[in-house]
């Protein structure tokens, strides 16, 4: 009677280790190495694996926490008006609070410019004084 209880005992707790080692993210082999140690000497297993084992597996969880990508993350991108220094989105054309143009034509071409060339790099006309 006590021996079958002992197996019983033994098998749940075999049983408990297996898919506590498995939801904690350790390996199929390292769940099993774990639950037949805990049923063939459940004494010494069991306590190791509660102090050992499990803190393992938590290292590991937190080594594979996802990564976030910076550069994939959506930013708001705004700049500052030369002008009166409210900020804008980058793609205006023109500051909604001075009427500032942010972002000149050609005046050959009509192409859009950028603030900081000096030459349109389409026609190869300089760009209007600033």
């Amino acid at each position: 009677m006590i021996t079958t209880i002992s197996f019983i005992i033994g098998f749940i707790a075999a049983y408990w280790v297996y898919n506590d080692a498995r939801s904690r993210g350790h390996e199929l082999g390292t769940a099993l190495l774990w639950s037949l140690g805990t049923l063939a000497m459940l004494i010494v297993f069991l306590p190791l694996y509660l102090l050992i084992g499990r803190k393992q597996a938590m290292k590991n969880t937190k080594r594979q926490e996802p990564v976030i990508d910076v550069e994939a993350t959506p930013v708001n991108d705004q700049i500052h008006c030369p002008m009166c220094g409210a900020k804008v989105k980058e793609d205006y054309k023109v500051c909604p609070y001075c009427g500032y143009t942010l972002k000149p034509k050609c005046e050959a071409c009509g192409r859009e410019l950028s603030r900081e060339w000096r030459t349109c790099p389409y026609c190869q006309t300089p760009a209007a004084p600033k």
